[in-house]
């Protein structure tokens, strides 16, 4: 009886110190992914291109069109998968359903993600506003356009996702040179909701200075 109580407790023992570092790597996975990863918006001078993408039903989108009329646009780069992506989503849906009417756009371009994680993204934060899609492969990472902006404004974070660029109507350049606007803000993470709102209310119709 006393070698049995003795081998249990030896089990036991072990299960737990083996068990251990296990239970400490995940809660330090799951800490680091409630995390939010705020940043601030910043000043570029950066020639962010125009383009044209297809929609998540497979319409096409010209950004330049879709430009036209606003006060200001909101790019969001962001990929389904992405815990971050989706935390923030939330904030850009709220800020866009508050200020749509008064000037702003939003467009969302989708990275590294395929139709089901795009598809469960899009319904858990409900969002309405426009969805292109740049790639759906992770391996095409390097290739994208959201991984040259990136670079060229330092962010370097692997994935890098979410990432905004926004525009100011006032910076858009006419013609078709390609280049939609020379002068951008960009945030390399999530953006804080009570900046986002102060920037944007101190940029749309009625509300510029003079």
């Amino acid at each position: 009886m006393r070698r049995t109580l003795l081998s249990l407790g030896l089990l036991i023992g072990s299960t737990h110190f083996l068990s251990q570092p296990r239970i400490e790597a995940v809660a330090r996975s799951a800490s680091t992914e409630d995390k939010a990863e705020t940043a601030p918006i910043v000043e570029r001078q950066l020639d962010f291109r125009e383009f044209s993408y297809k929609t998540t039903d497979g319409h096409a989108f010209d950004l330049r069109q879709y430009v036209k009329g606003k006060t200001i646009v909101i790019i969001n780069y962001f990929a389904g998968w992405c815990p971050n992506s989706n935390r923030n989503g939330h904030v850009v849906e709220k800020i866009w359903s508050e200020y749509r009417d008064r000037g702003l756009g939003v467009v969302g371009v989708a990275e590294y993600s395929d139709v089901d994680e795009l598809r469960i993204h899009i319904n858990r934060i409900g969002i309405d506003y426009p969805i292109v899609v740049e790639s759906t492969d992770r391996n095409h990472r390097k290739k994208s356009s959201h991984y040259e902006y990136r670079r060229a404004v330092g962010d370097k974070r692997k994935w890098g996702t979410p990432f905004y660029v926004i525009i100011d109507s006032r910076d858009i350049t006419s013609g078709s040179t390609g280049v939609l606007s020379r002068r951008v803000y960009t945030v390399s993470g999530e953006v804080a909701e009570s900046e986002l709102e102060t920037f944007i209310q101190s940029r749309l119709k009625g509300e510029r200075g003079s």
